[in-house]
């Protein structure tokens, strides 16, 4: 079983949670519990770095869903940052690209209004591929 990493980093009114390690069955309540005190603390915007993810099932898709509508419901801008070939798959194998806000480094998509320096601040602080 491969241990799930969680950290945030909180600044001005944004948050950025890195996640590394599987998404899957085994985890999806980690990622869930810790997310959701994230977005409950109401940072302003939330930047989920998943540059670190190495596999994601439906249960981890399923984990990043759930993370999303909890967003939504607490009016919190969710953004996906760094997605890895793995996660952009199956983002686009199940149409959910579209669903969710997704940022890479090349910075070919802008973020929200306000968002600017949280998006800087993760294509900084992570090794992204430019896509």
């Amino acid at each position: 079983m491969n241990a799930l990493q969680l950290t945030s980093e909180h600044a001005n009114d944004f948050a950025v949670i890195t996640v590394a390690g599987e998404l899957d069955l085994a985890t999806r309540p980690d990622l869930s519990a810790f997310t959701r005190d994230v977005i409950d603390a109401r940072p302003g915007t939330v930047i989920i770095d998943l540059a670190g993810v190495t596999f994601i099932d439906a249960c981890g898709l399923s984990a990043l869903i759930a993370v999303k509508r909890h967003a939504r419901e607490q009016g919190t801008p969710l953004l996906l940052a760094g997605a890895p070939p793995v996660v952009l798959k199956l983002l686009r194998l199940t149409n959910l690209d579209a669903s969710f806000t997704v940022i890479s480094r090349s910075g070919a998509m802008s973020p929200p209004p306000g968002c600017s320096e949280a998006a800087s601040h993760v294509q900084a602080a992570s090794p992204l591929a430019d896509r």
